[in-house]
């Protein structure tokens, strides 16, 4: 059948021609279109094209064998080429343009096409870049074009195998029938229930195919990236997830979809994808190409292991040369167990550790149906990544759900890949059935630590509750394919020896509910984000909740506040160990009136010694010692982040160029502990830097370690030569002096060419990374002796190699491999003798942690406004009295904020408990109420607050509800949030707790409201925490008014009549009408006793410029409603007085 002739289109044509995008696709739920079928439609099409086109798409595909496409990783190599990718014969040399136009993903492809349009290729298909405008869209029609042409020929070269055609009739069919499409169902990249890797029937794979569908078999929920020569390549759907993700090129080749990425941009993509949820692994290569070449498996495809997984709660990253934040996020697995309350009351067990750190951090509590004890935890640690059991009630699942941003369920464990990890949010992961019994797991976690030589801290392992066990044998089961279940043993938070786990809440820490973090904005929380959709909404939420995230600054220069949180006010930290520790003091103030004043007295003593003066004891003694610490100060912030690197040696991930980092800081570190100074007080500075016999010990271990290492080697990277002393060096040197004899033998061959060929003089040549070559004129070729190998020639030379060389170059080519080998075995337990010090290590990082978050509490104590609370005794009741104090968020973006006095509480039986605090909208009310909580976290953080003078009693727990928003994950309405957050307030609540309740039942009507306000607030004035509530609900302060145990206050205002134009209002001319007088209200922002005669809303109204007419509407209902409701007021009490009276004058 005569192919059809098609007419060349003009440009002005092709203008018009709308390029498919990645939407169309998707909505036609069809995969990536190969390159060609995407760009030939629009340009001529020649009788072969048109011919191949036609067969292509016939329903009755002949069967036939097909040509494999060599990648451009094969093409170097051309032994992993033979080996991995043909069935029958590898390699011709008309594989070089394809070659070319398969260049990896950041080449030719996005040269030619430009961001734009290659996004539109990568997404939909097509290359053409219809949809670019201008002189943009020309070059890019220009160079499709080109492209296309050179497709064509090499089509026509291969008579359509290079792009999996059939073949000509004529050919000879083979016995085996693939399809002609890539081995990915069709669908779009959010379509359902598909299948990522599956063998089919009557398709021929090649050895690397069947590796890597033998490799998705045993991992179908890893997105596997395969090392393949100098690059590392995706294949079918996880090509497809590659390329969308990474913006990579993603064609189809044999029987799968193919894309690829360089070597050493790795871990760049790698972390790329595990930040949008996914869990990667990487197989590498484990025998090089020159050495299997002179192997006797010479024709056996490549020996490949998956090495390495990667999830977002496993990644730990690199150690850079600055302080810079890091992907801290626990991995929290939670257990739960029904309980033997009402309510849907459930028993859980928690255990998070931090991979990146080696914090371990496990609960046992119980909770209600709210999950508000969960949801508490969740809020705290933040992880990155959720362990689930076999079973969770709904009420649980609901809640982490909420926390996630996707529903979970548990049919995401036969999910695939695609489906389940292509969800934004927290990565969500299952674990085995059969550690959920508590003996089961029990046993195993015994078992893990007994080999782990920890049987001394046993008791600790088996003194857990039943479900905080099974939730540690869970985590250590599912480390394990991460080869990181060292982290269940480098001890609790501090690292310590004595204790492997810390506890997340005990009496010794204030409680701060999530509601409380979120409410008053602790540390930056973006709830809007939450529960976003989008990967691109994870990923930013991942990154603001990451611990010590802060917006743009450096260390030297201070970001206050810059994204509204207190602790970004309170964070001067200059290393991120430090800021980790603030950050836990932060989250957790203490309770303990010995350890407050012990951290105060510290603080005050390092705010002395930044100032330069105050001294402790010995006056001498003091100057040498203020000199010492003024040195740490300034030094600390050049350290790199030990902590990690610490962890990253452990899990053996540590680079040399990390390695050097480390040991440099760790140098530097050691040295910053005095030796020839005695602090006796204060005394937790003293005991920071008292001087143990591990620091000596500690301090000879890194000077040999040091010692050990060649510096110039460690920052190339090269383990072969990076040992320059010890048995480590002796081990590696071996292999060199292999190396070196085999090359001295090799060298002394030259005289004895010489003499075959007649050369004077005669010197071996390296030409292309091939040494030892005897490179000789055309007319001196013919001299060689008939066993001489010829390996290459040019129109005037021939290059050689005798047979003696080529067995030589083999031998020495085993050999580097066995150095290598070698070299990597020598690191290995070069990193395991560091980490045999490794708790020794970790208490002097925690003791620098400590001193710098103490550093910055100083230098935040300098702060003008600033000065140092006073606990009241436990004897006084709880009790808060603070003058002229800011609010620490707002008072640092605006100086002219207005101070404060707070009075509330005391030894006093009658002192009043609680305040009702009223007045003017925008008047201050939730900024004053915050300053008081604020300034309770602060000094309870043993921090300077800023006021001029502050007495608070230790509270145990702070408590809120405040705003308005609402939980659609969790189906909860705004108002069904706000009673949930006041049920678990009352529920919980102790008289040494403090509350604040802003404008409590908004939500629904102004009766029920009120009735509500008015029960919640009786019922706190009962129980006697101390209680800041805010109110409009002018009825609510008239029937307290009378109770000693509550106060009533306002916020002060200036109000006069204004019949002023409002030049700003859409219709200023309205406002100056005689009928449209409003109250024009100025905000004093002072704290003033009584209630508030009215809450002067439209004052508010007319600032944010509504219109005359709608205001004078207003004012006129609200008037018509305040007297109705004042005389249906009045009739109510004229009824109870009649009542009343009837009752006392009736007889008896």
């Amino acid at each position: 059948m005569a192919p059809s002739k098609r007419v060349q289109p003009t440009l002005s044509s092709f203008f018009k021609t709308k390029a498919p995008t990645s939407t169309d696709c998707a909505d036609r739920k069809q995969p990536l279109q190969s390159v060609p079928s995407a760009l030939s439609a629009p340009l001529a099409e020649s009788p072969k094209a048109a011919y191949t086109r036609q067969r292509r798409n016939h329903p009755a595909e002949s069967a036939r064998k097909r040509r494999r496409v060599v990648d451009a990783s094969d093409s170097e190599d051309q032994a992993d080429a033979h080996n991995d990718e043909s069935p029958a014969k590898a390699g011709s040399d008309n594989d070089t343009d394809d070659e070319d136009y398969k260049d990896d993903s950041h080449s030719q492809a996005r040269r030619r096409l430009g961001a734009k349009s290659t996004s539109a290729y990568l997404h939909s298909g097509a290359g053409s870049a219809g949809h670019a405008a201008g002189r943009t869209l020309v070059k890019s029609v220009s160079d499709t074009a080109d492209m296309v042409e050179r497709l064509r020929l090499r089509i026509k070269e291969s008579g359509g195998s290079a792009l999996g055609l059939p073949a000509e009739p004529d050919d000879e069919p083979s016995v085996a029938a693939p399809s002609a499409s890539p081995m990915v169902a069709a669908g779009s990249l959010e379509g359902t229930s598909i299948q990522l890797v599956q063998r089919r029937r009557g398709v021929k794979y090649t050895p690397l195919e069947l590796q890597v569908l033998e490799a998705k078999e045993q991992h179908p929920d890893v997105l596997l990236a395969v090392e393949v020569g100098y690059k590392f390549r995706f294949f079918g759907e996880d090509a497809r997830i590659a390329s969308r993700v990474l913006g990579i090129m993603c064609t189809s080749a044999n029987n799968f979809y193919n894309a690829s990425i360089p070597t050493p941009r790795l871990m760049v993509h790698v972390r790329r994808l595990v930040h949008a949820g996914y869990k990667v692994g990487v197989m590498r290569q484990r025998e090089t190409a020159a050495l299997k070449a002179v192997s006797d498996n010479k024709n056996a495809p490549f020996t490949r292991q998956l090495a390495d997984v990667y999830t977002a709660g496993t990644l730990v990253e690199e150690v850079a040369d600055y302080s810079a934040s890091g992907n801290d996020q626990y991995l929290m697995c939670i257990v739960e167990a029904p309980g033997s309350g009402k309510e849907k009351c459930v028993a859980l067990g928690m255990m998070a550790v931090q991979i990146t750190t080696g914090n371990v951090v496990y609960d046992c509590f119980e909770d209600s149906f709210l999950r508000s004890a969960l949801e508490t935890r969740l809020t705290h640690l933040q992880p990155g990544e959720l362990l689930l059991p076999p079973h969770l009630s709904s009420e649980t699942l609901k809640a982490l759900s909420a926390y996630a941003g996707h529903t979970i369920s548990y049919s995401e464990r036969r999910e695939p890949l695609l489906e389940h990890a292509s969800r934004a949010g927290v990565r969500v992961a299952f674990a085995d059935a059969e550690l959920a019994d508590p003996s089961a797991a029990r046993r195993f976690a015994a078992a893990f630590y007994g080999a782990h030589g920890c049987s001394s801290q046993l008791p600790q392992v088996l003194d857990l509750p039943d479900l905080v066990a099974a939730a540690l044998a869970m985590l250590v089961k599912y480390l394990e394919p991460f080869n990181l279940t060292k982290a269940m043993l480098t001890g609790g938070i501090g690292g310590s020896q004595k204790q492997l786990f810390a506890q997340f809440h005990s009496h010794s820490h204030m409680l701060l509910s999530a509601t409380t973090l979120q409410t008053l904005s602790v540390f930056a929380v973006a709830s809007s984000v939450m529960g976003s959709s989008t990967e691109e909404s994870a990923v930013a939420l991942k990154d603001l909740l990451k611990p010590g995230a802060r917006l743009g600054g450096s260390h030297s220069k201070y970001v206050r506040g810059g994204d509204g949180s207190l602790f970004s006010v309170m964070d001067r930290t200059r290393s991120q160990f430090g800021r980790r520790m603030l950050r836990r003091w932060v989250a957790h103030p203490l309770v303990s009136r010995t350890l407050l004043e012990e951290r105060m007295d510290a603080v005050e003593y390092l705010k002395q010694v930044i100032d330069g003066a105050g001294t402790y004891g010995n006056h001498e003694e003091s100057t040498r010692a203020r000199q010492v610490i003024a040195g740490m100060h300034a030094k600390i912030g050049q350290l790199v982040d030990i902590e990690r690197g610490l962890c990253r040696i452990q899990y053996r991930q540590a680079s040399p160029q990390e390695l050097l980092r480390i040991l440099r800081s760790l140098e530097c570190a050691i040295a910053l502990l005095p030796d020839d100074v005695e602090i006796t007080e204060p005394r937790l500075v003293a005991q920071l830097l008292s001087r143990d016999t591990w620091a000596a010990e500690l301090r000879q271990a890194i000077s040999e370690w040091r010692a050990q290492i060649d510096y110039k080697s460690a920052k190339g990277g090269h383990k072969e030569t990076l040992f320059i002393r010890g048995p480590l060096h002796a081990q590696v040197q071996r292999h060199h002096d292999q190396i070196a004899a085999i090359e001295d033998e090799l060298a002394s061959s030259t005289t004895s060419i010489s003499g075959v060929l007649g050369i004077r003089d005669f010197a071996f040549k390296s030409i292309s990374g091939i040494d030892y070559l005897i490179d000789v004129k055309n007319a001196q070729a013919k001299h060689a002796p008939a066993d001489w190998i010829k390996v290459s020639s040019t129109k005037t030379n021939v290059r050689f190699h005798t047979p003696h060389i080529a067995a030589k170059l083999a031998e020495r080519e085993r050999c580097r491999e066995a150095l290598r080998q070698a070299a990597r075995d020598a690191y290995h337990e070069f990193l395991g003798g560091i980490s045999d010090k490794y708790s020794e290590l970790r208490q002097l990082v925690s003791a620098l942690a400590m001193l710098d978050a103490l550093f910055s509490l100083a230098d935040l104590a300098r702060t003008e406004g600033y000065c140092r609370p006073e606990f009241a005794t436990e004897n006084d009741g709880a009790s808060v009295s603070l003058v002229e104090a800011v609010n620490p968020v707002l008072g640092h973006g605006l100086p002219s904020y207005v101070p404060n006095n707070v009075s509330l509480g005391g030894r006093h039986t009658v002192s009043p408990r609680a305040m009702i605090l009223t007045g003017p909208n925008a008047g201050g009310k939730s900024s004053l109420i915050r300053t008081v909580a604020l300034t309770s976290i602060m000094a309870q953080c043993g921090s300077y607050v800023p006021a001029r003078a502050a007495c608070l009693s230790i509270i145990d727990a702070i408590y809120t509800r405040m705003g308005a928003s609402d939980n659609l994950m969790a189906g909860e309405s705004t108002f069904m949030v706000e009673m949930r957050e006041t049920a678990e307030l009352m529920r919980q609540t102790t008289p040494q707790s403090l509350v604040i309740i802003d404008e409590l039942g908004r939500g629904t009507s102004t009766h029920d409201g009120a009735a509500i306000a008015y029960a919640v607030l009786n019922h706190l004035v009962a129980k006697r925490p101390l209680t800041l509530f805010v109110t409009h609900y002018a009825h609510l302060a008239d029937a307290f008014a009378a109770n000693p145990l509550v106060r009533l206050c306002h916020m002060s205002y200036l109000e006069q009549q204004s019949r002023a134009v409002d030049v700003k209002a859409p219709d200023a001319q309205e406002f100056g009408t005689k009928d449209s007088d409003i109250d024009n209200i100025t905000f004093l922002y002072k704290l003033a006793d009584g209630a508030s005669a009215d809450s002067f809303g439209l004052n508010v109204a007319r600032m944010a410029g509504l219109p005359a007419s709608l205001l004078r509407r207003a004012k006129e209902r609200a008037l018509c409603m305040r007297i109705d409701m004042e005389s249906k007021w009045a009739a109510k009490c004229a009824r109870d007085l009649r009542q009343a009276v009837a009752q006392a004058i009736s007889p008896r």
